[in-house]
This record gives structure tokens, C-alpha cells and sequence, in this order.
């Protein structure tokens, strides 16, 4: 791994439940980690769902190894959220972590 190419500052959040101030429970996203990572388009999905074409633009992310995060957890970069649909050990080396992300379209709710 270059170091020099983990340039791009994101963050990993995870979805924590707390309760409010009448015990009801809230769900929120909160800042797990920040990290430099390397940010990638990697590769575009063709789908069918419910009959419709679709495609989706797999985001790959490179960051030095981590064997804390799961597909739970979402990457904030430049104000986009992006699911976390895999987590990859690079060659099982513990030298680098890939994440394998899908934007998540605004207006989406997404848990």
C-alpha cells in the first residue's frame, strides 16, 4: 500500500439507539471513525428489480486495515452517505481493508 494515495478524509458512522428525553428510543447515526482512505468508482451493476433496469456505481474505498467495521455501518465523504455493502482484508494480509460502497440516493430512507 502507498500511504500517499490514502488522501481523501472520510468518516464511519454507526447507527446507535439512545433514548430521548420522554425514554422514548431514537435512532441515530453517529461518528464511529475518521480515517484516509483511497476513494474509488470502481465498477457499474446492472440489476433487474420489479422489471426495471437498473444500475448502481459500486464506490471502492482503501483504507490501512481495520478489523472493526461491518456492513452496519455507512461512510460519510464530501456530504455523500454511502452504504457499506462489503468489507474486504486485502489477501487476508491485515495490511489493507477495501469497502465496497453504494452511494445512497437522497430521499432514500435507509436504516
Amino acid at each position: 500500500m502507498n500511504i500517499g494515495e490514502l488522501r481523501n478524509r472520510i468518516e464511519i458512522q454507526n447507527y446507535i439507539r439512545t433514548p430521548n428525553e420522554v425514554g422514548e428510543e431514537v435512532k441515530q447515526w453517529q461518528t464511529y471513525i475518521k480515517l484516509w482512505a483511497k476513494f474509488e468508482t470502481s465498477l457499474v451493476k446492472e440489476q433487474v428489480q420489479a422489471g426495471k433496469n437498473s444500475e448502481s456505481v459500486v464506490h471502492e474505498i482503501v483504507i490501512r486495515y481495520r478489523n472493526d467495521l461491518d456492513s452496519t455501518m455507512r461512510v460519510v465523504y464530501k456530504g455523500n452517505n454511502y452504504n457499506i455493502n462489503h468489507v474486504v482484508n486485502d489477501q487476508e494480509q491485515n495490511i489493507e481493508t477495501h469497502l465496497f460502497c453504494t452511494l445512497i440516493e437522497e430521499g432514500v430512507y435507509n436504516e
